[in-house]
């Protein structure tokens, strides 16, 4: 399979942020932890009078998308290959403005 020029971009972005926040590539077993942040809306307040599960309406990525383009962006850079994974998990946070990603990651010291 070939990477679009978008995916090449995203992985290079995850790299700089990683090096940024001085990630060490791992070399054991990780757990990994997710929480996907749609992009808040300008009508936010208006929709939360309405309805209180609006951000489930909010406009985003799937969830196992985001899963899947951030594991791939992170090999190499957080662990060396994806088989070092042995727990994973990502949950829908709350919208925010321009939407964002919080990632962890551990050593799994069940594996250890």
């Amino acid at each position: 399979m070939v990477r679009s020029s978008a995916a090449d971009a995203y992985k290079d972005e995850v790299g700089w942020i990683a090096k940024a926040h001085k990630v060490a590539l791992m070399l054991t077993p990780i757990r990994v932890m997710m929480t996907l942040h749609p992009p808040r809306p300008q009508d936010a307040e208006k929709r939360e009078k309405k309805d209180r599960l609006w951000g489930l309406s909010v406009r985003r990525i799937d969830i196992d998308n985001a899963q899947k383009v951030v594991l791939d962006a992170l090999q190499g850079i957080a662990y060396k290959n994806d088989r070092q994974i042995t727990f994973l998990s990502i949950r829908l946070g709350q919208p925010v403005p321009d939407g964002g990603l919080d990632v962890e990651i551990e050593q799994d010291l069940e594996w250890i």
